[in-house]
């Protein structure tokens, strides 16, 4: 009963639906519990986990749906444009900053719903992927970012007495999580792709919000 209320206490205060710090501490509690894990390495990496995190000053919680898996979703309003108006600046949006030519997605004006897929780089050797779907109302534009994952470049090497050619790898971003219970090595790595994923799509939706605003604008000449 003691350790039911302090896996409670643990719980309090994270999202009931998303990926957070608490999350993470339910998880390895839950390992400890199990006896996968003695008192002695439980205390150690809680220790650790929380040292990184206050480096971090937050852990960078992602939204999941209630089948746990990652589901971004923004809601921005508009008023006097319409749902044509809003589906069109969309399609614009897309072709303008993704290079990605109407045939290569989904759209349907009727439905005000366009759906796309795209990639976005974090470093030399990882990209992020994704599924964009966007649906246009009058007055509003809901933008819903899934299939999160991460695409790898490994160089080739030499290992021992042949040579591993250049690959890529492609990973869903619910592998990546829990952090906690993965190489501690990782951790820093890890919880800083979801930073940058957080970014990517938030200044997305940012800037699809400033492009849509000004449509009117656009053609004032």
């Amino acid at each position: 009963m003691r350790n039911l209320f302090i896996l409670l206490l643990i719980i309090i205060g994270s999202n009931l639906y998303g990926q957070t710090d608490s999350i993470e501490k339910v998880a390895i509690y839950n390992r400890f519990l199990s006896k996968n894990l003695s008192q002695e390495d439980y205390t150690d990496v809680a220790a650790r986990w929380n040292q990184m995190i206050k480096k971090l000053n937050q852990y960078p919680d992602l939204p999941v749906d209630q089948n746990g898996n990652v589901h971004y979703s923004f809601l921005n309003n508009f008023k006097n444009i319409n749902k044509e108006k809003l589906f069109h600046r969309v399609l614009e949006y897309v072709s303008t900053n993704y290079g990605i030519y109407p045939v290569n997605l989904y759209s349907n004006l009727e439905e005000g719903k366009i759906i796309f897929g795209n990639s976005f780089n974090i470093d030399a050797t990882t990209s992020g992927t994704f599924t964009c779907i966007v649906t246009t109302k009058d007055g509003k534009i809901r933008v819903e970012f899934i299939n999160v994952g991460y695409q790898i470049y490994y160089f080739g090497h030499a290992e021992a007495y042949y040579w591993v050619p250049e690959t890529t790898s492609n990973y869903n971003i619910n592998q990546y999580y829990p952090v906690i219970l993965k190489n501690s090595k990782e951790w820093n790595k890890n919880l800083n792709l979801f930073k940058v994923t957080n970014e990517y799509f938030k200044n997305e939706v940012d800037r699809l919000r400033d492009y849509s605003m000004n449509y009117d604008s656009n053609y004032s000449f």
